[in-house]
């Protein structure tokens, strides 16, 4: 505790005569994991409530396409497990509503959007207006593609 916590914490502890812990707020953009929804959704909380934030920049199979959004949700899953704490940037809302982000595992540097489109489990989305770094995301994709990793390997789910 810093001496203006402590300041903060006597001063109300003479005012109010009961002891008060200051617990700091999270940064605005650290939320941690409640579950993933599907293979671009993702359900997360800061303290509160709940909100969906989906990966922007990136066209992931739906579960409603079979195996190939099965097997991108369980991908997402294993970067974002329940209860990780993780880093919403380039934020924005999407014509729904809803947010759009990379997202950043705490500790890490590498969006989980581009680490998707890196294992060919995420395409870049091309029809996207958003701030994430194009080039990073094309070049991920043609190396997965050229590959043949994820989704553009041999199987019958390959988009």
């Amino acid at each position: 505790m810093n001496r203006t916590d402590l300041g903060l914490s006597l001063l109300l502890l003479s005012i109010t005569g009961a002891p008060v812990l200051a617990i700091p707020p999270p940064p605005p953009d650290d939320v941690r994991v409640v579950k993933v929804r599907d293979g671009n959704t993702v359900v997360v909380t800061p303290y509160g409530d709940p909100f969906t934030v989906r990966l922007a920049c990136i066209h992931a199979p739906s579960l409603r396409q079979g195996r190939a959004g099965q097997v991108v949700k369980v991908a997402l899953e294993r970067l974002l497990p329940p209860g990780a704490w993780v880093t919403l940037t380039t934020r924005s809302k999407a014509a729904d509503g809803v947010d759009l982000a990379e997202i950043i595992p705490v500790g890490s540097t590498v969006p989980v959007n581009l680490s998707l489109v890196q294992v060919g489990m995420a395409a870049l989305d091309r029809q996207a207006s958003s701030p994430c770094n194009q080039v990073s995301y094309r070049e991920a994709e043609l190396g997965a593609r050229t590959m043949r990793l994820g989704l553009w390997g041999p199987s019958p789910d390959t988009p």
